[in-house]
């Protein structure tokens, strides 16, 4: 029952994957998040059921070799998922979302180090789905201005 069970979370997590590389349109940044946890898990929990098969049926001592690998890389996973969680904060952290209605989302990108510039984006809201249709360096547009979605619209033809 739980092999069933996560073996449809493993399909839903790779067909979510494909779905997010192929789409211009982004979707749910909350399932990302989910995706990141849950993924590496999933597959070393199948990878560990193969090769536990296999070392039952060959016996070999490689085979066994590799099993021992893969529990010990338990441990390396948990580190870097704590340790790219805590950079998942910070880029969290770094973003303002300066406008919002049921159209468009104006979010400003502050840079992490002093060599970056920060960004503006605009992105165009349809159902559950965003895509971006501006960004650009900060210093090049007036924030304030960008406070209604005529505002938006008209800048938005000014940039074509």
């Amino acid at each position: 029952m739980i092999r069933k069970l996560l073996r449809c979370l493993l399909w839903t997590e790779l067909l979510w994957l494909v779905f997010n590389c192929i789409s211009p349109w982004k979707f749910w940044s909350y399932a990302d998040v989910i995706v990141d946890c849950t993924l590496p898990w999933v597959l070393l929990f199948f990878l560990i059921q193969h090769i536990k098969r296999r070392r039952k049926e060959d016996g070999d001592a490689v085979i066994g070799c590799l099993h021992t690998v893969l529990w010990m890389s338990v441990p390396f996973i948990i580190i870097a998922q704590l340790f790219f969680g805590r950079l998942w904060l910070l880029r969290n952290d770094s973003t303002k979302i300066t406008f919002e209605d049921d159209k468009y989302r104006v979010t400003i990108l502050y840079a992490l180090f002093a060599t970056q510039m920060d960004k503006i984006q605009i992105m165009e809201h349809c159902g559950p789905f965003y895509h971006e249709v501006y960004s650009s360096d900060l210093y090049d547009v007036d924030t304030d201005k960008l406070k209604s979605k005529a505002a938006i619209e008209d800048f938005l033809k000014k940039q074509k």
